[in-house]
């Protein structure tokens, strides 16, 4: 039996750019690590990765558990939603309210990290505690669809000690921090021809269950620790 993983359920309204209200996440005290998977936040490798990021280190470490929102949105299909909600949360919503509950284990650092579509509620979390004067020890953007404007935001923001990208390109993933909106409506046929094929290539490399995929989130994990992760 494997390490116990700890959860913790995150509040969330997701809007489109159609909609009145804006993005929210609801949370309380910035410590520990927190993770988001890609779109859907709860497909089969969340958990296990969870596991790894524990095992390689970095303690305190939840997943984000997606609400009815989430779920509403899913409910097209994982290509859909990203598309959909990520290309609304890609750029900075320095309206919103992104805040976090759970966080109050005694952690000796605040870390926000997601994968995918979930770098972006990682990068918005991130950037509204940052802004009402709170310090993240790290931002880790993994496969991120972020808006170039955004990132370079994040990156000087005095408040974010150090933002981690990685991006999946030695893959085959054609998602890139930075990417613009038309590049990232272009590749949608190539993001649907991955996920369907379902064998971990591509955009999808952490997020499909292969073989070899508890390697795959062993170096990952390993590979975030080296960063100074805890």
């Amino acid at each position: 039996m494997g390490p116990l993983v700890p959860v913790i359920i995150i509040t969330a309204t997701l809007t489109l750019k159609s909609d009145t209200a804006p993005v929210k996440v609801k949370v309380n005290k910035p410590r520990g690590t927190l993770y988001w998977g890609g779109a859907g936040l709860d497909g089969d490798y969340v958990k296990p990765q969870i596991a790894a990021f524990i095992k390689a280190g970095i303690t305190h470490c939840f997943v984000g558990k997606a609400n009815s929102a989430s779920v509403e949105l899913g409910k097209a299909g994982t290509l859909v939603d990203a598309l959909r909600a990520g290309i609304n949360i890609r750029y900075a919503d320095d309206t919103g309210e992104w805040t976090l509950s759970g966080m109050d284990k005694p952690a000796e650092q605040f870390n926000l990290i997601g994968y995918s579509y979930g770098s972006l509620l990682a990068a918005q979390t991130a950037n509204y505690y940052a802004n009402n004067g709170n310090v993240i020890d790290h931002l880790v953007l993994i496969a991120s669809p972020i808006d170039l404007d955004f990132l370079n935001s994040l990156k000087s923001n005095k408040n974010i000690k150090k933002v981690i990208v990685i991006d999946l390109k030695q893959y085959g993933d054609p998602i890139y921090a930075g990417i613009s909106q038309f590049d990232l409506i272009s590749i949608a046929k190539t993001l649907g021809e991955q996920m369907g094929r379902g064998n971990g290539e591509g955009h999808f490399y952490y997020a499909h269950v292969v073989a070899d995929s508890p390697q795959r989130w062993e170096s990952l994990a390993k590979r975030i620790y080296s960063e100074g992760v805890r």
